[in-house]
């Protein structure tokens, strides 16, 4: 056989371990021809399997195994492509089945694709088959003919021959059956996996989804479902069904199209382009962002000029799409981010309101956006406050359709952890040992590890592994499958717009929530033709709303941030002191550091941080700020680019300086100057050295010397490699400056929002609520009567939230919110608890509103409520049942202090009414420092009492153990290191969650560290 029928890739979920790559490099190998891919009722790597086969100089034959329904019961079938027309069609039929109730196409529908599709019947499950299998030849015969009718000489009946004796009996009954009927026979081998000993790890994925175990005893039913080659294959069949088979192969010829744009068109007046109303609308929103004044000849020209490329580039429509359901946005009361990537670049979104960067005032070039050079779609993500960000989908489905629109899918890959655990159980490995064994793994970034890796190179790893026999027997297959997909998810941004309905160009499934989903992920949207948008989701857009809807309401003020100073100095004095908790991408440790040494005095300060505080660039930094204070001289690599880098002191920084300098030294265009950067920094060798020749040979045309030629290109090229998009830099520096802005000028508003943002989230909640204190705000207990489900300013203080409390959730607040608007406020407990019997009240979440403090105006201690709450339970009862009015006698219970604030702890998240680390400070008569002070205390001797939440033990380099600690107080964290010598004196005490009074000195490099020197229990102080 010149190429394999039946092929099951890794998207076949839990049917296979075949990755599109092996599988296309494994045939070469083997010298195949052509390879059909066939996955379960879905294309999702059609597009990838095509490009592999191309690569590889292989055949693609597109395929699936399909759902037919045949009287109301459901069976499986091979479909292929025979031509353009079948690839669309197995499209369609392919949405059909994902999209309809039956997940399955009715067989009458089917025949309506009969000419341009090979249909076999050739599944174990298949309805020809099971007849066969039950005996039931004379049924089996009439669905023959019926199919043979339906379908013509499109209709073949395929065998397999997997050395199962059942198969054997099959394949003779289906040969005498289409030879009865004259419907051709062809053969597959149903390949799941690669090579014969990867057969198991097939079986131990379906045992994993069906909850199964298998023992030591368990061997495969059979290995035979790998890729064969032509030999093999030639020994287990007929040479006429191979004949039939290859003559298939030939018969299958589809290209996938990719020149082909599927742009939605703007709904536009009768008798008006696309291209003059886009015109007419930047006319009037330019001059818009000039307010009446006259408008600079340079925006008018750059304006022309944009328009001018769009226009050429046939993105007109595109540009009106974007700025449609922006405005849509901004008129709904849904906050829109001024800018992301490199459409901030362009003056076209600017003055149709897309972005809201001047991008000449930010020298920010609209070449990095989009130029004809780099044929690509125009790129423009927007963000949305992330709880509206539905809203926008929602709006831009209804305008052009359901049929036109759709969300992208994306996969979960099994990954080292999941894999372990998922297998491990399947062979009976106790789970609490896997999810130890799975704390070795390490999955984050440049330190992650394949099960294998960390087999080899951990070796307390691998003598858990070793303990398990089974566990041990199963490892090479946990090294398969750690690699494939698990299931579909929806991406978290993208969304694809299609002139034509989406079935036609793309293949459509349902999601875990049933959206509308395309079967290629976001890496092959593009390449059919399509056009994908990123609707972010911004949490911080959804703090600024909240923020300026707090001022409204609560300080009578309506801010446009749009107007607000850019230069305010109270918020750059903020920044400079590292006051950066909860503005956005500005609040990590590094980067308070950053900005106290910057004293940031600018959004292109911001911008720069953003774009230094990485990897590589990094280095840059203590030059930046020497620079910026005439600390060390500004150096210009020439001086004819002093205009270029005069803003960064002389440091490139961004992409679009490298861009500017391809064009100053060598006379590139800047659409030329962008394929240079992306070529330098992608590391196209090709095409890298052609442009390092046009680069020199232009310099000298300007007059520039070969050694500086070649000193700037190698600048180019080293930079390249970590330049940031200044675009972006910019636009997200502005959200960080807003948000700072808002926090040095309404601090009361603006934790009111943070808090009601973060209110599950326990870490947050702390560091908010000690910091909020600095601004003289106090954070009042959750009330009953007065809480809502957000942190409400009252008189200059915060009110704690009901939704923030433990095991309150909507369908309780919201029950207690009603009934207290319907019928007022709440007298006493008892009152309450009769009025809110039966109302989604549960004792759990009674006993967490005590606990919080909720009562406690009513003046009973928590305690006695909680001691109380059966007689006040009953007599809430009788009281509804019978009418009885008069309140049962309380127990009256002394309350531990302690005891109290751990519980209120537990239920708000946050030690709210008192720290009992501040109750314990009371009784020491020593004196303690609070840890927000002890950046005043560097390289002096403190003493501290700290709860401990971290304790890293390490081993130092000459062998002894060490640690590093984090503690906190009512103020704050504080991170300390314990060498060797003193971690041995206190090892007992330096335990997580103890509560220890902490000598030491204060140390400060990159961030403030105590070094500990003596450590006592708080009873010995």
């Amino acid at each position: 056989m010149i190429g394999e029928l039946n092929i099951y890739s890794c998207y076949s979920f839990q049917n296979s371990t075949i990755l599109i790559q092996d599988l296309c490099k494994r045939a070469k190998e083997l010298h195949m021809e052509a390879l059909a891919l066939t996955d379960i009722n879905n294309m999702y790597g059609a597009i990838e399997f095509s490009n592999a086969c191309h690569h590889y100089d292989i055949k693609p034959i597109f395929g699936m195994q399909g759902d037919v329904l045949i009287d109301q019961e459901v069976y499986p079938f091979l479909f292929y492509a025979k031509d353009q027309i079948g690839y669309h069609d197995l499209m369609k039929i392919c949405s059909d089945i994902n999209l309809s109730e039956h997940k399955a196409i009715e067989l009458e529908r089917l025949f309506l694709y009969r000419e341009h599709l090979f249909i076999l019947s050739g599944c174990k499950e298949g309805i020809v088959e099971r007849l066969v299998l039950k005996e039931l030849e004379s049924e089996a015969l009439k669905y023959i003919a019926l199919f043979k009718k339906m379908f013509k000489d499109n209709y073949y009946i395929c065998i397999q021959d997997h050395h199962l004796k059942m198969q054997s009996f099959l394949n003779e009954r289906l040969k005498a059956l289409a030879t009865l009927q004259e419907v051709k026979v062809c053969a597959s081998n149903e390949v799941r996996y690669l090579y014969p000993q990867d057969a198991i790890a097939v079986d131990l994925m379906q045992a994993s989804i069906h909850g199964e175990k298998i023992d030591r005893n368990y061997k495969v039913q059979t290995n035979q479902m790998y890729l064969k080659d032509a030999y093999e294959m030639s020994l287990l069949f007929d040479r006429k069904i191979i004949e039939n088979t290859n003559d298939l192969l030939r018969r299958c010829n589809v290209t996938i199209e990719t020149n082909q744009m599927h742009l939605p068109h703007y709904p536009l007046p009768e008798n008006v382009t696309s291209q003059n109303y886009l015109q007419q609308l930047c006319i009037v929103g330019l001059k818009k962002r000039f307010k009446g004044k006259e408008v600079p000849r340079t925006y008018i020209e750059r304006l022309k000029k944009e328009l001018k490329v769009i226009a050429k580039m046939g993105f007109n429509d595109y540009f009106l799409i974007v700025f449609d359901y922006v405005r849509f946005a901004k008129t709904h009361d849904i906050q829109v981010g001024p800018g992301r990537g490199s459409a901030a670049g362009s003056l076209v979104s600017y003055v149709l309101g897309i972005t809201n960067i001047d991008p000449l005032k930010y020298d920010l070039l609209f070449e990095r956006f989009l130029n004809e050079e780099r044929v690509s779609m125009p790129d423009i993500d927007i963000d949305f406050q992330d709880d509206k960000r539905d809203e926008v989908v929602k709006y831009v489905t209804e305008k052009y359709g359901q049929e036109h629109v759709g969300q992208i899918v994306t996969f979960a890959t099994y990954g080292p952890k999941v894999a372990l655990r998922d297998l491990g159980k399947v062979v009976s490995v106790p789970l609490p040992k896997l999810e130890m064994m799975s704390k070795y793994i390490p999955t984050q970034g440049k330190n992650r590890k394949t099960v294998k890796e960390v087999y080899e190179s951990s070796y307390a790893f691998a003598s858990m592994v070793n303990q398990e026999e089974m566990l041990r027997k199963i490892l090479p297959a946990i090294y398969l499958i750690e690699r494939l997909p698990r299931n579909i998810s929806m991406h978290a941004a993208g969304v694809v717009l299609s002139g034509d309905c989406l079935n036609e160009v793309i293949p459509l499934t349902k999601g875990p929530n049933q959206n509308v989903l395309t079967q290629y992920s976001k890496n092959y949207i593009e390449s059919v033709g399509l056009l994908k948008m990123d609707f972010l989701g911004l949490k911080n857009l959804t703090v600024i709303s909240d923020i300026l809807k707090n001022i409204e309401k609560y300080e009578g003020v309506h801010l446009n941030l749009n107007t607000i100073p850019l230069n305010d100095e109270k918020t750059f004095k903020m920044l400079s002191n590292g006051d950066t908790l909860g503005v956005f991408q500005l609040e990590s440790p590094g980067m308070k550091n950053l900005f106290r040494k910057l004293k940031p005095s600018s959004i292109e300060d911001i911008g720069a941080a953003n774009a230094l505080y990485r990897p590589g660039p990094m280095s840059q930094i203590p030059h930046y700020i020497a620079r910026k204070f005439h600390q060390e001289k500004v150096e210009y690599p020439h001086d004819d680019l002093k205009d270029i880098l005069k803003s960064t002191y002389g440091i490139i920084i961004y992409q679009e300086q490298l861009m500017q300098v391809a064009q100053k030294i060598a006379g590139f265009s800047l659409a030329k100057a962008d394929i240079l950067r992306q070529a330098t920094s992608k590391k196209t060798l090709g095409l890298m050295e052609s442009m390092k020749e046009e680069f020199i040979s232009g310099a000298l045309k300007n007059g520039y010397e070969k050694n500086q030629a070649e000193y700037i290109f190698g600048l180019i090229e080293k930079f390249a490699d970590y330049g940031f998009n200044k675009a972006h830099a910019i636009a997200y520096g502005l959200i960080g400056y807003q948000l700072a802005y808002l926090k040095a000028n309404y601090p009361l508003s603006f934790y009111g929002a943070i808090l009601s943002n973060e209110q599950n989230s326990d870490v947050h909640k702390m560091e908010y609520i000690a910091e909020a204190k600095k601004y003289q705000i106090r954070i009042l207990p959750p009330s009953i009567n007065y809480s809502e489900h957000y942190f409400k300013q009252v008189e200059g203080d915060l009110r704690f939230s009901l939704l923030a409390i433990k095991n309150v959730g909507q369908a309780g607040y919201l029950a207690i919110v009603e009934e207290r608007q319907k019928n007022g406020l709440f007298k006493d407990i008892f009152d309450f608890v009769s009025r809110m019997e039966g109302k989604k009240i549960t004792s759990l979440m009674l006993e967490s509103l005590i606990d919080a403090g909720t009562f406690d105006e009513f003046g009973l201690n928590r305690a006695t409520l909680k001691a109380n709450l059966e007689k006040i339970t009953e007599y809430a009862h009788l009281k509804n049942m019978i009418g009885i009015d008069e309140p049962p006698i309380l127990e009256i219970i002394k309350e531990n202090k302690m005891v109290r604030l751990e519980l209120e702890k537990k239920a708000l998240g946050v030690y709210l009414t008192q720290h009992p680390l501040a109750y314990m400070k009371q009784k020491i008569n020593q004196p303690i420092l609070a840890v927000a002070n002890l950046n005043e205390y560097v390289s002096k001797n403190v003493r501290v009492l700290l709860s401990l939440f971290r304790v890293k033990v390490i081993v130092d380099k000459k062998g002894n153990e060490m640690c590093f600690i984090e503690g906190f107080d009512e103020t704050g964290n504080v991170e300390g290191v314990v060498f060797s010598s003193t971690y041995q004196r206190y090892k007992t005490l330096l335990e997580k969650n103890k509560i220890v009074c902490i000598e030491g000195k204060m140390n400060y490099r990159d961030k403030l560290s105590l070094v500990v020197q003596n450590v006592k229990e708080v009873n010995e102080v």
